[in-house]
């Protein structure tokens, strides 16, 4: 891949991203917004069939989501989620707690730090799930996803200014039942986050391989 000299370096692609040889090349690269938390970069290019293009690329920090699993009773497993007011859609949506990465922040610190601020929850057991592009099309945002169990509430919530969140709990096998069939259940909320869909079935499809408890 050729770019104009001096840039800053990126870092390495994710696993599952084939590069591109000498047939694509990054010709310029200027910043379109620039706000509190991402930027708009604007990247004229030659594709690798040797078209010619302008792309507008969201450059952002890095985030993590939390996985959190309580298992209070043995073979019933449910789901620490987040009743969220986001304005984008303008209303309350459930979610799985997650966060954006501060400036050189260790991923595992930050999602650490996320479960205890939304929620007042820690986790005796940690593991990363997997790193992915959540919206590679207009993105190149990565997502670091945590599975943390073993939960013990410790504290209460401490939420900045502008986050409208309340804690919530559900049982995985309802979730499951009304996302696989797309029908209302009782007690349960319709999930219309993408990561929390994501982490749903991860669980789901965790305890089919590997059996109840796991």
């Amino acid at each position: 891949m050729k770019e104009d000299p001096g840039k800053k370096k990126k870092p390495p692609p994710l696993p599952g991203v084939r590069l591109p040889g000498d047939e694509f090349i990054l010709h310029k690269e200027d910043v379109a917004f620039a706000g509190r938390i991402f930027r708009v970069l604007k990247k004229r290019m030659r594709l690798p069939n040797g078209h010619e293009a302008e792309h507008e690329i969201i450059q952002h920090p890095g985030a993590v989501s939390v996985i959190a699993v309580l298992e209070e009773t043995p073979g019933r497993p449910e789901v620490l989620l987040v009743e969220q007011f986001r304005s984008s859609v303008e209303g309350f949506i459930h979610e799985i707690p997650a966060g954006t990465l501060g400036a050189g922040e260790d991923p595992l610190a930050c999602a650490r730090r996320e479960l205890l601020e939304e929620t007042g929850y820690s986790a005796e057991r940690w593991s990363l799930l997997a790193t992915i592009y959540p919206t590679p099309g207009i993105a190149a945002e990565r997502m670091h996803y945590f599975v943390a169990e073993g939960l013990h509430r410790v504290a209460d919530q401490s939420l900045d200014a502008g986050e409208c969140l309340t804690i919530r709990r559900f049982p995985l096998d309802g979730l499951l039942e009304s996302m696989v069939f797309g029908r209302p259940v009782p007690g349960i909320p319709s999930i219309v986050d993408g990561k929390t869909f994501i982490a749903v079935y991860y669980l789901g499809a965790r305890r089919n391989l590997l059996g109840p408890g796991r």
